[in-house]
């Protein structure tokens, strides 16, 4: 597939994800020709950026009402994005940010090791960190760009935050939100994705395994608590994104993707474009960390980190992210409890 089948497709995606139309439906191709009373926008830096140690700064203040339609970032260590960057974005007038992630963990890149891939909705190539997922608001803006980790920051980076002005977002109620967890190791056999009340719908995340397990590691199912009933939605952790029977090679596909197989690590993504995860009340994602099939781990428990990425109507439930010093401790996993 190319570059320009990819972005069609991903702009279709976007209606879809937005609107609740079937991806089928949603064919760039046959409004293409529509005009709007939408107006483009595009915020674009490229510049030596500092940010001292416990600091943060604006990225973007952009106002609304609107639709973010891309967002990409690099700076010049290129593929080596220091672990102590973390993104926060801020809907409208809220105080607590919707989005808040290390940032080369928010494309996948996680703990700042780099792969490059292409699916739906993230890739990077080459240095560029890309995000396609639509970020519609009322009012206003704030990308910013926090450091918490042990030093201070300062590198040349580029940017640019691409979106859409006009009156038909002003009553759009949608927001995206993103959150980060790590289990070093899993306790209890299970590693908590993402955790919210309210009324949204779920569509994707990225995860990474680090295990001392010479065998196969993935029997883990994913788990819903949808409005409060239980639901298991794969039998296997490959089943989930997109593979059956192990893993067997790496792979980056639209919904679906492996990016690593190597020295104990692996990392998948998923997006469920076609089939969002849509809840009234709330919704818990778990996964379940097994090596013998319905045995949760015990002592040889492994290392989980994950992204989750989902629409849910403000307010939204406080989530904090871990400390620096939790986020890059030395692993955990295989060892006893």
């Amino acid at each position: 597939m190319t570059k320009l089948q990819l972005s069609c497709i991903a702009g279709a995606l976007q209606a879809a994800l937005l609107n609740g139309t079937p991806v089928c439906q949603a064919q760039l191709a046959r409004d293409l020709y529509r005009i709007t009373d939408g107006v483009s926008r595009c915020h674009v830096e490229y510049h030596q950026l500092e940010v001292p140690q416990g600091q943060e700064v604006v990225l973007a203040d952009l106002s609304g009402p609107g639709k973010v339609t891309s967002f990409y970032i690099t700076d010049d260590t290129q593929v080596h994005w220091y672990p102590g960057l973390v993104l926060k974005v801020f809907w409208d007038d809220e105080t607590e940010p919707s989005v808040q992630t290390p940032l080369s963990d928010f494309f996948g890149a996680m703990g700042g090791n780099t792969i490059d891939y292409q699916s739906a909705f993230m890739q990077i190539n080459h240095g560029c960190y890309t995000c396609y997922l639509p970020m519609p608001f009322s009012r206003r803006a704030r990308f910013v760009l926090a450091n918490d980790g042990g030093r201070n920051y300062a590198q040349s980076m580029a940017y640019g935050v691409d979106y859409e002005q006009g009156p038909a977002f002003a009553q759009e109620k949608s927001r995206l939100h993103s959150a980060w967890h790590r289990s070093n190791p899993v306790k209890n056999g299970l590693h908590v994705i993402l955790e919210t009340q309210g009324r949204g719908h779920y569509v994707g995340n990225f995860l990474q395994v680090h295990t001392q397990f010479s065998g196969w590691w993935g029997e883990g199912d994913t788990l819903f608590q949808l409005d409060g009933q239980p639901m298991t939605h794969t039998p296997g952790t490959e089943d989930e994104y997109g593979s059956c029977w192990g893993f067997g090679h790496t792979y980056s596909y639209l919904y679906s993707g492996c990016l690593q197989m190597e020295k104990g690590d692996t990392r998948m993504y998923r997006w469920y474009a076609p089939d969002p995860v849509r809840f009234q009340q709330s919704l818990k994602v778990q996964i379940q960390n097994q090596h013998n099939n319905g045995a949760p781990t015990t002592s040889d428990a492994d290392d989980y980190t994950s992204v989750a990425f989902w629409y849910q109507e403000e307010p939204h439930q406080s989530f904090t992210l871990p400390s620096f010093h939790e986020r890059t401790a030395p692993t955990r996993a295989g060892e006893s409890k």
